[in-house]
């Protein structure tokens, strides 16, 4: 399944999605073993930024969120349903229940 989260905030989207990438920071044993978040800015015609997996190891970094402004609200979507505890974790400590709201998606 996917998840899109919708948080209703008037603070801008790489804002939102810092404080996931802040939350989602593993520092191991060893000095070279990190694991974290980390945004980029998206690289087609809309304003958006992407949410991607690093660790010292990979070569490259898996995409798990996509991050963007609809209207009054922040979305941040297609969320792995495995990932959601590294979202929503963060997301209701920062902004509340009230203000956090998610849609589950079966994939096709």
């Amino acid at each position: 399944m996917t998840i899109w989260f919708y948080v209703k905030t008037s603070e801008n989207p790489t804002s939102v999605g810092q404080i996931i990438c802040d939350f989602n920071f593993i520092q191991g044993e060893h000095p070279e073993d990190k694991y974290s978040y980390v945004m980029e800015k998206g690289k087609g015609e809309t304003e958006y930024w992407e949410i991607r997996s690093r660790y010292a190891d990979w070569k490259e970094m898996p995409l798990v969120a996509l991050v963007y402004r609809a209207g009054d609200t922040v979305v941040v979507s297609e969320v792995a349903d495995d990932l959601a505890p590294n979202f929503i974790d963060p997301l209701l400590e920062k902004y509340g229940f009230e203000n956090v709201k998610w849609i589950v998606v079966p994939k096709s």
